[in-house]
C-alpha cells in the first residue's frame, strides 16, 4: 500500500529501487552484462510488487462493492413492511433498509423480490425484460410433451457454454461420467471436476464427429443432385 498510496490520498510518484546506483551509472557509455541483468531484475521485482499490491487493492474494492450490491439488490436479513408497498407505493417502491434509498420491486406479476440493478425485474424473471441482452433461457429439456420438448428456460448468462442452469449442468456431468465409465474409461471426471481423459481418446472422438458430419453433408448433396 505504501508504493501505490491509499485510495483517498493523492497518488505519489513511485521511487525506483536502486535509483542512486542507476544515477551513478547513467553517465557510463557501456555497461557489463551483469550490471544490465541486475538492473532489469531489480525493476521487474519492484514492478511485480506494485502489480501484486494493486491487485489486492482492487480485490478488496470489489468485495466491498459486491457486499453493497448484495445488500441493496439481494435478499437482506430484515423484512420490510409490506403494507407500505401495498398501500403507499403502488409501483412497488419501498425505502431501503438503513440506507434511505428507494428499492424497486420486480415488475413480474406476483413477485415481491427486489429487482436487479439497471432493470425492473429480478434474476428469476429477467427474461421478461425485452431490453436485456445478457441472459438467455436454459436449453435443457425438462419434459417431453406431445406438442414438443419443454425447455427449462431458467435465466443463464449468454457467455455460459453450454446454455444450462447449474442443476442441469451438474446432471450433464453425471451423465457424461456414467457414459465414460460404460466406455471403460473409469472415473474420468473426479470430484474436482477436472477431466482426466487421455488426449488420444478426445482426438479420436473429434475425428469421428467430423467424419460423421461429412457423411451427412455428402448425403444431403447427393439427394439435391437426384432431385434436380
Amino acid at each position: 500500500m505504501d508504493e501505490l498510496g491509499s485510495a483517498s490520498s493523492p497518488q505519489l510518484p513511485v521511487t525506483v529501487d536502486g535509483a542512486d546506483e542507476d544515477a551513478a551509472l547513467a553517465k557510463s557509455r557501456f555497461l557489463t552484462r551483469k550490471e544490465v541483468i541486475q538492473r532489469r531484475l531489480r525493476r521487474v521485482r519492484q514492478l511485480r510488487r506494485c502489480y501484486r499490491t494493486h491487485y489486492w487493492t482492487l480485490l478488496e474494492e470489489l468485495r466491498s462493492k459486491y457486499r453493497d450490491y448484495s445488500w441493496t439488490y439481494g435478499k437482506s436479513p430484515f423484512k420490510e413492511d409490506h403494507n407500505e408497498s401495498e398501500n403507499g407505493n403502488p409501483n412497488g417502491v419501498v425505502n431501503g433498509v438503513g440506507g434511505g434509498e428507494d428499492v424497486v420491486r420486480c415488475r413480474f406479476s406476483g413477485c415481491k423480490t427486489k429487482a436487479m440493478a439497471m432493470t425492473k425485474y429480478c434474476h428469476a424473471h429477467i427474461l421478461s425484460d425485452s431490453k436485456q441482452k445478457l441472459y438467455q433461457g436454459c436449453r435443457a429439456v425438462a419434459k417431453n410433451l406431445p406438442t414438443g420438448p419443454s425447455f427449462c428456460n431458467k435465466p443463464v448468462l449468454k457467455s455460459v457454454v453450454p446454455a444450462a442452469c447449474p442443476s442441469h449442468h451438474q446432471f450433464g456431468e453425471r451423465c457424461l461420467a456414467r457414459a465414460l465409465r460404460r466406455a471403460g474409461l473409469g472415473n474420468a471426471i473426479p470430484n474436482n471436476r477436472k477431466p482426466t481423459v487421455k488426449l488420444h481418446v478426445v482426438v479420436s472422438e473429434f475425428v469421428h464427429q467430423i467424419q460423421k458430419q461429412r457423411k451427412l453433408a455428402l448425403k444431403e448433396t447427393a439427394l439435391k443432385v437426384e432431385t434436380e
